[in-house]
């Protein structure tokens, strides 16, 4: 029969062992578990705000995002829309990093601040101090480069070739990159209380894709069909008036004295997007 003193000598040990365990490893644990899950979170947005940043660029590609293709003086430039890396991490801390994010809206791109002038509720310790506080702590870098492969290395000196012939453009990045650097502020954790150093979230996502389009049939301040299909044909070269009358014009009237048919051909035209009108009903 087991000795009285002798289980409560056991019990009054284990209730020790409790207090000792629950003072240097559960208290701590339960207190450092919402921590965690902060940090969590912003590393969780971080990498939600790099995969935005790549896939915008495959949308906003044109600019000094796009590359310059030719020789010599005779290159040319993919036009398309254009955005800044600036202009994208301003909209990041709009869309992405504020508490409350309205509607997207193309002032985003010149936003100064978070929407409602803070970040997100959650990233803050005990006592309300923001973990990310200022706009200027959110970085981002952005860009694009040659896909990798041997078809490239073989397209691009026929690109250039083209580009430097007329007004044909072959847009060949086809890597998007982009780096979000979100900087915030130490953990104390002997307070649970802010530090005033950083710490540094740093996310990369890297995309593959054939970013450049059309941009429509006919737009003249951008890349458009019809602009793409000219610099393949040689006879658009002389699609160029004199006196307002295309220069065609004059060589067609002198070839149409001795070949009459010469008269019904049109060199030169491009027009996108044209049904014959008995087509049509």
């Amino acid at each position: 029969m087991p000795n009285l003193l002798s289980l409560q000598r056991a019990r009054g040990q284990a209730m020790v062992e409790l207090l000792i365990a629950g003072a240097l490893v559960l208290i701590p644990l339960f207190l450092a578990i919402p921590l965690l899950g902060k940090y969590l979170d912003i590393r969780a947005t971080a990498v939600q705000t790099s995969r935005y940043a790549a896939w915008e660029r495959t949308v906003w590609y044109g600019g000094d995002a796009a590359s310059s293709i030719g020789w010599g003086p005779f290159t040319n430039k993919w036009q398309a829309n254009a955005k800044t890396d600036d202009q994208i991490r301003r909209e990041l801390g709009v869309r992405h990093l504020s508490d409350n994010p309205g509607a997207f809206s193309n002032n985003d791109r010149n936003a100064s601040n978070f929407t409602g002038g803070s970040a997100k509720a959650l990233w803050s310790d005990r006592t309300g101090q923001k973990m990310l506080a200022n706009y200027s702590d959110v970085k981002n870098q952005v860009g694009n480069g040659t896909a990798p492969g041997t078809l490239n290395v073989i397209l691009t000196p026929i690109a250039d070739l083209a580009a430097t012939l007329g007004p044909f453009v072959l847009e060949t990045n086809g890597k998007y990159s982009a780096t979000v650097t979100v900087n915030v502020k130490d953990i104390d954790y002997d307070h649970f209380l802010l530090k005033s150093s950083s710490a540094q979230f740093r996310e990369t996502n890297v995309l593959l894709a054939n970013g450049w389009s059309a941009n429509g049939p006919d737009d003249p301040a951008k890349t458009s069909v019809k602009q793409q299909t000219r610099g393949l044909v040689p006879t658009s070269l002389l699609d160029v008036n004199i006196g307002g009358v295309p220069v065609t014009k004059y060589i067609l009237g002198v070839l149409s004295i001795f070949l009459p048919e010469a008269s019904k051909l049109e060199p030169g035209k491009v027009v996108p997007d044209e049904v014959p009108a008995d087509r049509v009903k």
